[in-house]
């Protein structure tokens, strides 16, 4: 009998990876002239920081508002942003000539991305009462905010101090901005007025790897190598294309060719989509088309929402994929997701998924995962007819990010999957490492 190999959950690990190396994940941006984060690979499961300066005022406030000030550091403290936001608002409210809460509220609000009108007069009046204690810092920000509500420039003078950075040979111009919820590695850019030209961010993105699978019972192992592309169009379109070659004896050898943008309707909302095309499949479906939308609902937490349709010999497998990112500080991360599925006319499935994103010292990336549910198996029956069945599995993954250079990292990780029968009697148990690495140029 000829049979289709269980839809790998290896995807949903590789993608957490990709997201995570990208910048991807999508809540980390990659530089002060781009807010577009790289676009996220779409494979069976779509799973990829506040920027921080120092203090732009003291720490210290007037009697009146003391206890609301320290009921808001406090909720600050606890990644509590929407009540320190209103805890802010209160005491600056009890108190409205006190410029020194007046700055520190506009800090709070422009670092913890509340990028909207009550930020920039904030901002404005705290430059113009000369209360903050960093004034080049404060105009960067005026000029970061109004360049993100579509403004014009400020009238404000400029502060003694700022210099306009001259852009690099052959540079492209496009305004400075970091990303809400978002931390940028180059802090030490100038950020300046959209008027102005910026030094150029890196276009392209090359993601190759390479996993190998191990199997008991006498299985023989897999092989997968996949190498994408993507090039950054401008700051909110980003285009790629994957070659996905994947080797599972007896049934062959299956090439996956892709296509795939993203894009930014507007600051908080991405839209992303891929189509891969295999021209001559014997277990892997003949088109895959994927569409999804990344929502950033607060400053540390992220709404997802993709859809997958697989259409394969036996028939198509749809995919419904919720799930939430919650940022628990400004490098590490929580991503929970919850797939739906139906398959070949008459089956339906579902499985959950989490991963734990971390920061380590030197900029390496730590990400743990686990996912637990059924997928879908086909098969040719000795009549001709397919015979179809859920198989449910346990899946961990570990992998691991090493920076070499500002453009380069490395990245290995290793996957065990635990493979049940429908009637929950062990199939198979399967190991998979992973290397890879990223490049920037």
């Amino acid at each position: 009998m000829k049979k289709t190999p269980p839809l790998p959950f290896f995807h949903t690990l590789l993608l957490l990876l990709t997201l995570t190396l990208m910048a991807p994940s999508w809540m980390k941006a990659e530089d002060a002239n781009a807010a577009t984060p790289e676009p996220q690979g779409i494979q069976m499961e779509q799973t990829e920081e506040t920027a921080t300066l120092e203090p732009m005022v003291e720490q210290t406030i007037s009697s009146p508002p003391l206890r609301l000030f320290q009921m808001a550091q406090l909720s600050e403290s606890q990644v509590q942003l929407v009540k320190a936001r209103e805890e802010y608002r209160a005491a600056l409210q009890q108190n409205p000539e006190d410029s020194v809460l007046r700055a520190k509220y506009a800090w709070f609000l422009y670092s913890n991305g509340f990028h909207d009108k009550e930020c920039l007069r904030l901002l404005e009046k705290s430059l113009q009462s000369g209360a903050t204690s960093d004034p080049v810092s404060c105009f960067n920000a005026i000029v970061e905010v109004r360049d993100e509500l579509g403004l014009p420039a400020t009238p404000l003078k400029k502060p003694p101090g700022f210099v306009r950075k001259a852009p690099k040979k052959g540079a492209a111009t496009h305004p400075a901005h970091v990303a809400k919820g978002r931390k940028s590695p180059d802090r030490d850019k100038e950020v300046i007025t959209s008027e102005e030209p910026v030094e150029s961010f890196k276009r392209w993105l090359l993601i190759p790897s390479y996993s190998y699978s191990f199997f008991n019972e006498g299985r023989q192992g897999w092989m997968e190598e996949d190498v994408q592309l993507y090039y950054r169009v401008n700051k909110k379109l980003t285009v790629g294309g994957e070659i996905d070659i994947l080797d599972r004896p007896p049934s062959g050898t299956n090439i996956y060719y892709s296509a795939l943008a993203s894009y930014y309707l507007w600051k908080y909302l991405e839209v992303h989509g891929k189509i891969s095309i295999c021209p001559a499949p014997t277990f892997a479906a003949t088109q895959v088309y994927s569409a999804g939308v990344i929502y950033q609902a607060m400053p540390r937490l992220g709404l997802l929402m993709d859809y997958q349709r697989y259409n394969f010999i036996q028939g198509p497998l749809d995919q419904l994929n919720p799930g939430i990112v919650f940022n628990i500080n400004d490098d590490n991360s929580i991503v929970l997701r919850y797939v739906r599925g139906w398959a070949f006319y008459d089956l339906e499935y579902n499985y959950y998924s989490a991963a734990l994103n971390l920061s380590l010292p030197g900029k390496r990336r730590l990400s743990l995962a686990f996912a637990y549910g059924t997928d879908p198996d086909a098969q040719i029956g000795a009549d001709g007819s397919n015979v179809t069945t859920l198989s449910p599995a346990y899946t961990y993954s570990v992998f691991f990010t090493q920076p070499i250079t500002r453009d380069l990292n490395l990245f290995a990780g290793i996957q065990y999957c635990y493979r049940l029968t429908e009637n929950n009697n062990p199939l198979y148990q399967q190991l998979t490492p992973t290397l890879g690495c990223s490049l920037r140029f």
